[in-house]
Formats: C-alpha cells, structure tokens, sequence
C-alpha cells in the first residue's frame, strides 16, 4: 500500500475537510470549480471495474512440520534409558521401537496382573460355589449377592490389570521391566534428546524422541491483513524456496484469527505435498497464493487513490461532466489495481491518470 501514498496536506484539497477514509458514509465533499477543457485533456477516466481476483505473488512463509504428522513421544512410566534403537535422521516404520527404558511399573503390573488373575480365578469358583449352594437351599440370599458381587470386582479387577499390561505394550507372562518407545506412524526421527542412563518419566518437560512423517509439511504465510479478502480455505498455492528451481503446489488449511501486532500481518498455514522430502523444516520460503476460484473484487486503478496514508480518496467523474473528491475505504491491492470496499461502486467513472494534477487543481480553483 505504500505506492498508494501521497501526501494530501500538500494538496490543500478543501474536500478533505478533516474527513477520514473510515467515515464515507459522510456527505462527500463536491468540488464546485470546473476544470477548463485543456485542464481535462490531461486527465484519463475509467470505471470501477468487478474483476476476478488475482494471484498474490512474493509472500514470505516458513516451512514447518506438520503438526498432524509428527509425534513428541516421552516415556508412559518412570524408569532409565537402557537403549538407544534409532539416531536422528532415521526412517522408521510404525510401531518400530525407538528407546528402551528399565521400569519398575512394568514389573509392578506384571504382579498386578498376576494377582487379579488369581482373585478372579477364586471369585468364579465362589460364584459357581454359590450358585449351587442356592439351588440346593444351602444359602442365604444375601451371601449369595456377596458372592456374585465379589466375582464383578474380581472381574473389573482384572480387566483394568490387563489394560495396564496392554498399555505398556507388555505380553502376560512375560518377566521383564522392558519399556519400549514405539513409533506411532511410519515417518523420519528429526529430534532425540534421550540419553543413556538418563533418569525419565512421564512427567519429563522435553520430548524423549520426535518423529514426524516429512511426505507432508506445513508451509506457514506471513498474509498482510489488507489481502484477508482474498484468501480461503482450499485455496491453491505455489512455494518456492532457494534451494531447487521447481514449484511445490499445495493448499490453504487455516486462515488465522488473530493480527501479529510486529508485523500486521495474519498467519495462513498450508499443506503442501513434500514426496521426495526436499522441503526442510525452517526453510524460508516464498509463496504465491492463486486466485480463488468464483471470488471477485471491486478494483481501480492504483494510480487512481489519493492516500496521505491514513486517509484514501479518488476523483469521480460525475454524469453531469463534474469532478468529485470522495473519500474511499480500500482494500487488498494486487498488481497495479487496489480493491474498493466502499465509497464508490461498479460502474462509477474515476480519474485513472492525473488524478493528483486533478486534485491540486481543483484545490486550487
């Protein structure tokens, strides 16, 4: 928006009268001096135009993982890494183990394990005790609830004492305090921070090992917030980074909600394809977003607004041969057009070229 500036306080415009481009619901200031025909002859019209909307070239953007294809795995129990079963660079495929760790909890389960399958053995043979007893009028009703109920705990006792086991990814049975770091999906281990002899546990801050799946990354856009209207979610876009001459084409997936305060500009977060793992994680990159499909803009030309900055005007060229300076609220500028979002509509006849020649002379007549 900065080739939009010219500095109206040079102007003497009259019809800027402390009128801000956010108060064009005011009455516009209409210029009663006439330009002389040679004065016009200098000047170009044309008319505000519905026009598709463009490609956004050269946005800055950053490269990162994809958070939905990459896992921080840390330990599920306490315990001392024993083994280290990847190095960082590493393809793995799911489910392969990653770190091994020595845990008492495994052994503790296992006995857990051990012991509410015995009291749910001897639960059930109470239960059936009971209910032969009962038949035979050999016991109360009472104590034959106790029983049924006893054999529920007993049940739920050992249900919870498998999931444990399950959980730890630990075979009944099996004599062991083995914890194993498995990997969740196939991917590439870009992070491991785990040590031998490293004391760990599930409340460790940092992630054990990080394994993300780099067939897919996030390409993160810095949008300025002046080109919001011209992107969607879906949209189409094409990265280019310095390392290869080749375009990689993804989508937009989010558009953010909230306006960086350093920069003004909005966080856009792409997909974007990466088979052949070319695109590294912090990598700077330049995006162009495409046109969205069936999405059009009201425009001008950028030569036609008048801005000091803050405030934007244009020249309209009225049915009666009269010039107008009215304020305008602008948009996403693209190119050489800038978008109107109100102030003027389509088909409004504007000041194309000379239009700061029109304006000093008109504040001069």
């Amino acid at each position: 928006m900065k080739r939009l500036i010219v500095v109206l306080s040079m102007l003497g415009l009259a019809a800027c009268g402390g009128h801000r481009a956010d108060s064009v619901e005011a009455t516009p200031a209409v210029a009663d001096p006439k330009l002389d025909p040679a004065q016009l002859s200098f000047l170009r019209f044309g008319p505000v135009a519905q026009v598709p909307s463009p490609d956004i070239p050269n946005l800055t953007a950053t490269i990162e993982f994809d958070e939905q294809h990459t896992a921080r795995l840390s330990a599920l129990v306490p315990g001392r890494v024993t083994e280290l079963l990847v190095q960082v660079g590493d393809r793995v495929t799911a489910d392969q183990p990653l770190i091994a760790l020595e845990s008492p909890e495994v052994r503790a389960a296992q006995a857990e394990y051990v012991r509410a399958q015995a009291d749910l053995t001897l639960a059930q043979k109470g239960s059936a005790r009971a209910d032969r007893l009962l038949a035979a009028n050999a016991m109360s009703e009472k104590d034959y609830l106790q029983a049924k109920e006893d054999a529920q705990k007993a049940s739920a006792d050992f249900e919870r004492a498998s999931a444990g086991l399950e959980r730890l990814r630990v075979q009944p049975g099996d004599h062991t305090s083995r914890y194993v770091v498995r990997a969740p999906f196939a991917g590439t281990v870009v992070e491991r921070k785990a040590m031998v002899g490293m004391e760990v546990g599930a409340e460790t801050g940092d992630p054990l090992v990080v394994v993300s799946d780099l067939g897919r990354v996030r390409v993160v856009v810095r949008l300025p917030e002046r080109e919001l209207p011209m992107v969607r979610p879906g949209q189409a876009i094409a990265v280019h980074v310095d390392a290869y001459p080749q375009e990689f084409a993804g989508e937009v997936v989010t558009v953010g909600d909230v306006v960086e305060d350093a920069t003004q500009t909005v966080p856009v977060r792409c997909s974007v394809p990466n088979p052949d793992h070319l695109l590294k994680p912090a990598m700077f990159a330049r995006v162009t977003l495409k046109a969205a499909s069936g999405l059009s803009l009201t425009m001008v030309p950028i030569e036609a607004v008048l801005s000091d900055g803050q405030r934007f005007q244009v020249i309209v060229h009225r049915a009666d041969g009269q010039l107008e300076v009215r304020p305008v609220e602008v948009g996403a500028e693209a190119g050489q057009q800038v978008q109107i979002l109100s102030g003027v509509g389509v088909g409004d006849e504007v000041v194309t070229q000379g239009a700061l020649f029109a304006a000093r002379a008109l504040g001069q007549s």
